[in-house]
Protein backbone atom coordinates (compact mmCIF):
# COMPACT_ATOMS: atom_id res chain seq x y z
CA UNK A 1 0.00 0.00 0.00
CA UNK A 2 1.13 3.71 -1.09
CA UNK A 3 -0.77 5.80 -0.07
CA UNK A 4 -1.68 9.65 -1.60
CA UNK A 5 -2.58 11.43 1.96
CA UNK A 6 -4.90 14.45 0.60
CA UNK A 7 -5.76 16.88 3.37
CA UNK A 8 -5.47 20.12 4.11
CA UNK A 9 -6.60 21.21 7.95
CA UNK A 10 -4.57 20.81 10.90
CA UNK A 11 -7.04 18.12 11.80
CA UNK A 12 -5.63 15.81 9.94
CA UNK A 13 -1.94 16.61 11.19
CA UNK A 14 -1.92 13.62 13.93
CA UNK A 15 -2.95 10.83 10.98
CA UNK A 16 -0.16 12.08 8.47
CA UNK A 17 2.40 11.64 11.84
CA UNK A 18 1.34 7.77 12.22
CA UNK A 19 0.55 6.85 8.51
CA UNK A 20 4.06 8.11 7.98
CA UNK A 21 5.24 6.30 10.67
CA UNK A 22 4.28 3.11 9.05
CA UNK A 23 6.07 3.78 6.04
CA UNK A 24 2.73 4.64 4.11
CA UNK A 25 2.78 7.75 2.74
CA UNK A 26 3.73 7.99 -0.66
CA UNK A 27 3.35 11.58 -1.19
CA UNK A 28 0.90 14.25 0.18
CA UNK A 29 -2.25 16.34 -2.30
CA UNK A 30 -2.78 19.54 -0.20
CA UNK A 31 -4.84 23.04 -1.06
CA UNK A 32 -2.20 25.67 -2.76
CA UNK A 33 -0.62 28.22 -0.36
CA UNK A 34 -3.06 31.14 0.35
CA UNK A 35 -2.84 34.79 1.44
CA UNK A 36 -1.79 36.07 4.51
CA UNK A 37 -4.53 38.62 6.17
CA UNK A 38 -2.09 41.27 5.47
CA UNK A 39 -1.69 39.90 1.63
CA UNK A 40 2.03 40.12 1.45
CA UNK A 41 3.34 36.61 1.80
CA UNK A 42 1.99 33.28 1.13
CA UNK A 43 0.66 30.42 4.12
CA UNK A 44 0.96 26.79 3.15
CA UNK A 45 -1.56 24.49 5.00
CA UNK A 46 -0.44 22.61 7.88
CA UNK A 47 -0.59 19.88 5.78
CA UNK A 48 2.25 21.25 3.40
CA UNK A 49 4.20 22.87 5.98
CA UNK A 50 4.47 19.41 7.83
CA UNK A 51 5.26 17.09 5.02
CA UNK A 52 8.08 19.06 3.87
CA UNK A 53 9.64 18.96 7.33
CA UNK A 54 9.20 15.51 7.04
CA UNK A 55 10.70 14.93 3.40
CA UNK A 56 7.69 13.71 1.70
CA UNK A 57 6.27 15.07 -1.84
CA UNK A 58 3.45 17.26 -1.76
CA UNK A 59 1.37 18.26 -4.42
CA UNK A 60 -0.59 20.71 -4.75
CA UNK A 61 -3.43 21.89 -6.88
CA UNK A 62 -6.50 24.38 -7.42
CA UNK A 63 -8.19 22.00 -9.85
CA UNK A 64 -8.17 18.17 -9.79
CA UNK A 65 -8.07 18.54 -13.54
CA UNK A 66 -5.61 16.57 -16.28
CA UNK A 67 -2.55 18.05 -15.13
CA UNK A 68 -3.02 17.32 -11.48
CA UNK A 69 -4.01 13.35 -12.65
CA UNK A 70 -0.57 13.13 -14.41
CA UNK A 71 1.21 14.32 -11.80
CA UNK A 72 -0.73 11.70 -9.10
CA UNK A 73 -0.13 8.82 -11.47
CA UNK A 74 4.12 9.88 -11.42
CA UNK A 75 3.54 8.84 -7.79
CA UNK A 76 3.15 5.31 -8.07
CA UNK A 77 0.48 6.11 -4.97
CA UNK A 78 -2.46 3.28 -5.24
CA UNK A 79 -4.62 4.21 -2.25
CA UNK A 80 -5.98 7.36 -1.36
CA UNK A 81 -6.91 8.54 2.17
CA UNK A 82 -8.51 11.87 2.20
CA UNK A 83 -9.19 13.68 5.69
CA UNK A 84 -10.33 17.58 5.48
CA UNK A 85 -8.72 18.44 2.32
CA UNK A 86 -12.00 20.46 0.89
CA UNK A 87 -12.02 19.11 -2.80
CA UNK A 88 -14.88 16.97 -4.52
CA UNK A 89 -12.92 13.90 -6.21
CA UNK A 90 -14.36 13.25 -9.89
CA UNK A 91 -14.30 9.86 -11.15
CA UNK A 92 -11.15 9.81 -13.53
CA UNK A 93 -9.37 11.01 -10.23
CA UNK A 94 -11.15 8.05 -7.95
CA UNK A 95 -9.74 5.26 -10.76
CA UNK A 96 -6.27 6.76 -10.53
CA UNK A 97 -6.35 4.22 -7.22
CA UNK A 98 -7.22 0.73 -6.51
CA UNK A 99 -8.74 1.77 -2.86
CA UNK A 100 -9.75 5.28 -1.60
CA UNK A 101 -10.66 6.19 1.62
CA UNK A 102 -12.15 9.00 3.38
CA UNK A 103 -12.05 9.80 6.91
CA UNK A 104 -15.20 11.88 8.56
CA UNK A 105 -16.14 13.36 11.97
CA UNK A 106 -19.22 11.55 12.31
CA UNK A 107 -21.00 8.67 12.38
CA UNK A 108 -22.18 8.40 8.84
CA UNK A 109 -24.53 9.30 7.97
CA UNK A 110 -25.06 11.72 10.47
CA UNK A 111 -23.79 15.43 9.48
CA UNK A 112 -22.49 14.32 6.08
CA UNK A 113 -20.85 17.75 4.50
CA UNK A 114 -17.65 19.77 5.85
CA UNK A 115 -19.01 21.13 9.45
CA UNK A 116 -19.86 17.82 11.41
CA UNK A 117 -17.89 18.93 14.54
CA UNK A 118 -20.02 22.19 14.58
CA UNK A 119 -23.12 20.42 14.33
CA UNK A 120 -22.09 18.01 16.75
CA UNK A 121 -21.65 20.66 19.61
CA UNK A 122 -24.43 22.76 18.08
CA UNK A 123 -26.89 19.65 19.02
CA UNK A 124 -26.17 18.79 22.29
CA UNK A 125 -24.41 15.67 21.26
CA UNK A 126 -23.53 13.10 24.60
CA UNK A 127 -20.67 11.49 21.71
CA UNK A 128 -19.04 12.21 19.07
CA UNK A 129 -17.91 9.68 16.27
CA UNK A 130 -15.59 9.20 13.58
CA UNK A 131 -16.21 6.99 10.36
CA UNK A 132 -13.65 5.68 7.97
CA UNK A 133 -15.54 4.88 4.53
CA UNK A 134 -14.65 4.35 0.71
CA UNK A 135 -14.82 7.31 -1.15
CA UNK A 136 -18.45 7.93 -3.38
CA UNK A 137 -18.56 10.31 -6.32
CA UNK A 138 -21.59 11.79 -3.93
CA UNK A 139 -20.59 13.48 -0.73
CA UNK A 140 -19.96 11.12 1.76
CA UNK A 141 -22.17 8.33 0.36
CA UNK A 142 -19.68 6.23 0.53
CA UNK A 143 -19.82 2.41 2.75
CA UNK A 144 -18.00 2.09 5.71
CA UNK A 145 -15.02 0.41 6.72
CA UNK A 146 -15.10 0.88 10.70
CA UNK A 147 -16.50 3.90 12.86
CA UNK A 148 -15.80 4.61 16.33
CA UNK A 149 -18.09 6.85 19.01
CA UNK A 150 -16.61 8.31 22.44
CA UNK A 151 -18.61 10.44 24.85
CA UNK A 152 -18.45 14.05 25.30
CA UNK A 153 -18.28 16.37 28.41
CA UNK A 154 -20.92 18.92 27.13
CA UNK A 155 -17.58 21.49 27.65
CA UNK A 156 -16.06 20.68 24.03
CA UNK A 157 -15.76 23.87 21.63
CA UNK A 158 -15.02 23.60 18.07
CA UNK A 159 -11.38 23.87 18.63
CA UNK A 160 -10.80 21.32 21.70
CA UNK A 161 -13.31 18.69 20.12
CA UNK A 162 -11.12 18.88 16.77
CA UNK A 163 -7.58 18.31 18.36
CA UNK A 164 -9.45 15.12 20.21
CA UNK A 165 -10.92 13.72 16.58
CA UNK A 166 -7.06 14.70 15.34
CA UNK A 167 -5.98 12.09 17.80
CA UNK A 168 -8.63 9.47 17.67
CA UNK A 169 -8.63 9.62 13.67
CA UNK A 170 -4.97 8.99 13.73
CA UNK A 171 -5.46 5.87 15.71
CA UNK A 172 -8.73 4.53 14.04
CA UNK A 173 -6.91 5.29 10.73
CA UNK A 174 -3.77 3.10 11.15
CA UNK A 175 -5.48 0.23 12.92
CA UNK A 176 -7.86 0.16 9.85
CA UNK A 177 -5.16 0.91 7.04
CA UNK A 178 -2.70 -1.88 8.21
CA UNK A 179 -5.14 -4.52 9.35
CA UNK A 180 -7.75 -4.04 6.05
CA UNK A 181 -8.51 -7.85 5.76
CA UNK A 182 -10.38 -7.12 9.32
CA UNK A 183 -12.82 -5.11 7.91
CA UNK A 184 -15.74 -5.16 5.36
CA UNK A 185 -17.59 -2.67 4.18
CA UNK A 186 -21.14 -1.77 5.35
CA UNK A 187 -23.68 0.46 4.03
CA UNK A 188 -24.79 3.23 6.02
CA UNK A 189 -27.62 3.15 8.26
CA UNK A 190 -30.18 5.65 9.27
CA UNK A 191 -31.41 9.04 8.97
CA UNK A 192 -28.91 11.46 7.07
CA UNK A 193 -28.22 15.09 8.34
CA UNK A 194 -25.96 17.44 6.85
CA UNK A 195 -23.66 20.21 8.16
CA UNK A 196 -22.61 22.81 6.20
CA UNK A 197 -19.74 25.61 5.94
CA UNK A 198 -19.59 27.97 9.22
CA UNK A 199 -20.86 31.42 7.65
CA UNK A 200 -19.67 34.62 10.01
CA UNK A 201 -23.37 35.75 10.39
CA UNK A 202 -24.32 32.45 12.06
CA UNK A 203 -21.84 33.96 15.19
CA UNK A 204 -24.63 36.75 15.67
CA UNK A 205 -26.34 35.18 19.13
CA UNK A 206 -30.22 35.20 18.91
CA UNK A 207 -31.65 36.03 22.40
CA UNK A 208 -35.07 34.08 21.24
CA UNK A 209 -32.61 31.07 21.77
CA UNK A 210 -32.99 28.92 25.19
CA UNK A 211 -29.79 29.09 27.57
CA UNK A 212 -28.58 25.83 26.48
CA UNK A 213 -28.30 26.63 22.86
CA UNK A 214 -26.91 29.58 23.21
CA UNK A 215 -24.04 27.76 25.67
CA UNK A 216 -23.68 25.15 22.51
CA UNK A 217 -23.73 28.12 19.90
CA UNK A 218 -20.64 29.58 22.61
CA UNK A 219 -19.04 26.09 22.38
CA UNK A 220 -19.26 25.56 18.91
CA UNK A 221 -17.78 29.07 17.17
CA UNK A 222 -15.23 28.95 19.46
CA UNK A 223 -12.23 30.11 18.01
CA UNK A 224 -14.08 31.30 14.79
CA UNK A 225 -15.71 33.22 14.30
CA UNK A 226 -16.94 33.63 18.14
CA UNK A 227 -20.23 33.93 19.18
CA UNK A 228 -21.15 37.40 20.31
CA UNK A 229 -23.89 40.26 21.63
CA UNK A 230 -24.23 44.00 21.05
CA UNK A 231 -23.41 46.09 23.62
CA UNK A 232 -22.75 50.03 23.49
CA UNK A 233 -23.79 49.40 19.59
CA UNK A 234 -20.71 46.86 18.83
CA UNK A 235 -20.19 43.49 19.32
CA UNK A 236 -18.82 41.73 22.47
CA UNK A 237 -17.94 38.34 22.02
CA UNK A 238 -18.54 35.83 24.31
CA UNK A 239 -15.73 33.48 23.93
CA UNK A 240 -15.84 30.79 26.97
CA UNK A 241 -18.74 29.22 28.88
CA UNK A 242 -18.57 27.66 32.58
CA UNK A 243 -20.05 24.45 33.31
CA UNK A 244 -20.99 21.64 31.26
CA UNK A 245 -24.13 22.09 29.00
CA UNK A 246 -25.45 18.57 30.44
CA UNK A 247 -25.23 19.92 34.08
CA UNK A 248 -27.63 22.96 33.41
CA UNK A 249 -31.00 23.20 35.16
CA UNK A 250 -34.19 25.04 33.83
CA UNK A 251 -34.56 28.08 36.51
CA UNK A 252 -37.49 31.33 36.49
CA UNK A 253 -35.95 34.17 35.12
CA UNK A 254 -37.31 37.51 36.41
CA UNK A 255 -34.51 39.60 34.76
CA UNK A 256 -34.75 40.65 31.31
CA UNK A 257 -33.23 38.78 29.03
CA UNK A 258 -30.05 39.38 28.11
CA UNK A 259 -28.97 41.48 31.26
CA UNK A 260 -25.58 40.85 32.63
CA UNK A 261 -26.76 40.15 36.74
CA UNK A 262 -23.13 39.82 38.41
CA UNK A 263 -19.74 38.43 38.61
CA UNK A 264 -18.60 35.58 40.27
CA UNK A 265 -14.97 35.68 40.01
CA UNK A 266 -14.87 32.04 39.82
CA UNK A 267 -17.84 31.10 37.25
CA UNK A 268 -17.58 34.38 35.02
CA UNK A 269 -20.21 36.74 34.25
CA UNK A 270 -23.52 36.09 35.34
CA UNK A 271 -26.41 36.79 32.30
CA UNK A 272 -29.78 35.78 32.32
CA UNK A 273 -31.27 33.85 29.54
CA UNK A 274 -34.42 32.25 28.12
CA UNK A 275 -35.18 28.92 30.85
CA UNK A 276 -31.74 30.15 32.80
CA UNK A 277 -28.60 31.72 33.43
CA UNK A 278 -25.38 31.38 31.96
CA UNK A 279 -21.68 31.95 33.24
CA UNK A 280 -19.63 33.68 30.84
CA UNK A 281 -16.01 33.28 31.41
CA UNK A 282 -14.52 34.83 28.86
CA UNK A 283 -14.80 38.21 26.55
CA UNK A 284 -13.61 40.63 23.88
CA UNK A 285 -13.80 43.34 22.83
CA UNK A 286 -13.40 44.34 18.96
CA UNK A 287 -9.73 45.34 18.48
CA UNK A 288 -9.06 44.16 22.00
CA UNK A 289 -7.71 40.59 23.42
CA UNK A 290 -9.60 38.04 25.23
CA UNK A 291 -9.51 38.05 28.71
CA UNK A 292 -10.97 36.39 31.82
CA UNK A 293 -14.74 37.64 33.12
CA UNK A 294 -13.08 39.23 36.34
CA UNK A 295 -10.22 41.44 34.20
CA UNK A 296 -12.56 42.50 31.48
CA UNK A 297 -15.29 43.93 34.31
CA UNK A 298 -12.19 45.59 35.62
CA UNK A 299 -11.75 47.42 33.14
CA UNK A 300 -15.20 47.82 31.83
CA UNK A 301 -17.23 47.93 35.01
CA UNK A 302 -20.29 49.10 33.51
CA UNK A 303 -20.99 45.95 32.41
CA UNK A 304 -22.94 44.62 35.34
CA UNK A 305 -26.50 45.66 35.37
CA UNK A 306 -26.09 46.35 31.59
CA UNK A 307 -28.55 44.65 28.71
CA UNK A 308 -27.24 42.83 25.78
CA UNK A 309 -28.79 42.82 22.68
Amino acid sequence: MKILFAATGEIALDTLEELNKQGLIGACLTSPDKRGKRGNSLIPSPIKKRALELGLEVLTFEHLNLEARKAVKLTSCDTLVSFCYGKIFGPKFLALFEKTFNIHPSILPKYRGCAPIKETILAQDRECGISIQEIALKCDEGDIYSSITFPLLGTETEEGLSNIVSKEAAKLAVNVLTNLESFEKKSQVGDVSWSYLTQKEEARLSLEDDFKTIHAKIRAYYPWPKAYLMWKDEPIYLCGVFESVFNLQEENVSEEIGKVISLDKAKGLKIAFKGGYLYISRLQRPTKKELSAADFVNGNRDIIGAVLS
